[in-house]
């Protein structure tokens, strides 16, 4: 008998396999965040320091915090754009 090198070919089976397992919900890396209509909701984790300066100035400019937030990181978005 030979000996003989095994082939790199996936079998049918295999292939459906992984197809299959790929298709379960949990088959692929999701996203942790909860989905709310076309907004999705995250934990962040920030310092007490710098959450106490993000609602003075929330209050000062007359928005919630999450307004806030969300407005920084678009204009840290376009400022990269910009940069890039």
């Amino acid at each position: 008998m030979a000996i003989t090198k095994p082939s790199n070919k996936k079998n049918q089976n295999t292939v459906i396999a992984e197809e299959f397992i790929n298709a379960a919900p949990d088959g692929q890396p999701q996203r942790k965040g909860v989905k709310k209509g076309k907004r999705e909701q995250i934990s962040l984790t920030i310092p007490t320091d710098l959450l106490n300066q993000l609602d003075e100035v929330a209050e000062k400019l007359a928005l919630s915090r999450a307004s806030l937030i969300n407005l920084a990181i678009v204009r840290a978005i376009n400022t990269e754009n910009k940069t890039s």
